[in-house]
């Protein structure tokens, strides 16, 4: 059992055949979209600006040490964070939740030492106090956070300036008992007290200096934390909130578009895998019906009266297309005299199809073969046609020698040298056939990738119902790339086999 690939070719026809379905989905998405652009507000947004120098983004060292090199995004991370969202929310009106407040706001690093605070509200009002609020607990944080650090730094400072005091006091205390003392002539040994208070008094120098150190250190320390703090501000205020740009407001619409037409194009596709692939190749179409494909035209898809105009009018056929006519008939041994009668049958929604038909009658009329039209359809392609022969009739020197189309069916009586070819146009998913079907030879016009195997299938049953058979199929518009010829269909037995598995279904089914 041979595999079946999904090919692009026949993919993209199937899109270009139900192209409204892609445009409908694209519409429905679009106005989905418009719809969700209504009711949501439009977003403004506003800006603020907060100076944090690297000072105060970096805790406390010792002197010359360097701030942390990212501490500007750790900045950005803070005015994001819970402890500033939540309190900024709370001061805005309406109040915010931490969640929805971080939804409007986003925080950037614009410089070193700079933080860019972007806050989004349905009115311009509301985006800039969220702005504001949010920049200003930013500011709070940083210098209650620096000055707490700042704190315990000082305290511990403190506590050791403190003790060293305590023990230089204790050394002067037992340096003037000593030298009391001596003075006193109370000593016994003067050298080991003379030696004592020595040391007692490079000892207090020691304290003494340590003492100078630490002083020196709680000043600096002071200092850096009064500079750090008095550098952290609001450089800007949030005072205009901008509208969405046209760009924001179409993004929704581009969005809903583009998902609306990989929607639409993905139903296409589903039915097409359903219904299995179209049958592009005149081998293809051959093996499907069980009949060589006598004739491959090029035509144009004809939907208005003018295009048929320009046709009846205007164009000969040329003298390839005479030719293949010609071979055509002759495979179809159509007698010369008598009633000569040809039914082409075409699909709905072929209008290449339909062309066809009349390009072949217009081919006949050409070589001097007296050709009655019959078009026994209402559909749109035979409509304009049978419009556009009565507008040409209308002027003698306008109309086609040879040549007669009429709309309706077909008269059994006839001339004996015409040849009347019969269109008529079934729905190849439900195909029903006329009475008149049963005159003449009959053949297939099919355009290449527009039907599938189980379409053509349908059509066979329906055929072999009236107890005829199709004598050969007109390929419309094949690829370029088709090598093929369609001259010898292969595996008849399997098609016939297949028909009759699907006539028999169709039967109990109709049954």
């Amino acid at each position: 059992m041979s595999e079946q690939v999904f090919d692009v070719r026949g993919a993209l026809g199937a899109l270009r055949e139900q192209r409204r379905v892609v445009v409908v989905c694209v519409l429905v998405g679009v106005l989905a979209a418009a719809a969700f652009s209504f009711l949501r507000p439009p977003a403004y947004s506003a800006t603020a600006l907060v100076l944090v120098p690297q000072t105060a983004n970096s805790a406390q060292t010792s002197s010359g040490g360097a701030p942390p090199a990212n501490s500007n995004a750790t900045d950005t991370e803070i005015a994001t964070s819970a402890a500033v969202l939540s309190d900024a929310g709370s001061r805005v009106n309406p109040h915010l939740s931490f969640l929805a407040a971080k939804r409007r706001v986003t925080a950037t690093a614009v410089a070193a030492n700079l933080v860019q605070v972007t806050a989004l509200g349905p009115t311009t009002g509301q985006a800039e106090a969220l702005a504001n609020a949010v920049a200003t607990r930013l500011v709070d944080f940083v210098i209650n956070s620096n000055a707490s650090a700042g704190t315990n730094a000082l305290s511990g400072l403190r506590a050791e300036a403190a003790q060293l005091t305590s023990q230089v006091n204790t050394y002067d205390k037992e340096i003037h008992s000593l030298q009391a003392k001596i003075a006193s002539g109370q000593s016994s040994a003067d050298s080991q007290d003379a030696q004592l208070l020595g040391s007692l008094t490079s000892a207090q120098a020691n304290e003494a200096l340590q003492l100078e150190t630490v002083n020196t250190q709680i000043a600096s320390a002071q200092l850096g934390n009064d500079a750090a703090n008095g550098g952290t501000q609001i450089l800007q205020y949030a005072t205009t909130a901008l509208p969405p740009s046209p760009l924001e407001r179409l993004l929704p619409l581009v969005i809903g578009a583009v998902i609306g037409a990989v929607l639409g194009a993905g139903i296409v596709l589903v039915r097409v895998r359903r219904r299995g692939p179209k049958l592009t190749s005149r081998d293809q179409i051959a093996e499907a019906t069980g009949a060589p494909v006598l004739l491959s035209m090029l035509v144009g898809h004809k939907f208005k009266v003018s295009e048929w105009l320009k046709l009846l009018r205007e164009e000969s056929p040329p003298s390839s297309e005479l030719w293949s006519v010609n071979r055509a008939l002759n495979c179809l041994d159509v007698p010369e005299h008598g009633q000569p009668m040809l039914t082409v049958i075409t699909f709905a929604g072929d209008v290449a199809s339909v062309s066809a038909v009349a390009h072949v009658a217009l081919a006949t009329s050409a070589m001097e073969i007296p050709t009655a039209l019959f078009l026994t359809c209402d559909d749109a392609a035979s409509r304009a046609l049978s419009k556009a022969y009565d507008e040409v009739s209308l002027r003698r020197d306008e109309l086609p020698v040879n040549l007669n189309i009429s709309k309706g069916s077909p008269s059994i009586e006839g001339a004996d040298s015409a040849l009347t070819v019969i269109s008529v146009v079934v729905d190849p998913d439900n195909p029903r056939l006329p009475a008149y079907v049963a005159r003449g030879n009959v053949v297939l016009a099919i355009s290449a990738g527009t039907s599938n195997l189980e379409q053509l299938t349908r059509v066979m049953v329906a055929i072999s119902r009236e107890g005829l058979s199709v004598k050969g199929v007109i390929v419309t518009n094949p690829a370029r790339e088709d090598r093929t010829s369609g001259a010898s269909p292969q595996s008849n037995d399997h098609v016939t086999r297949f028909l009759q598995r699907s006539s028999s279904g169709l039967l109990s089914k109709n049954a």
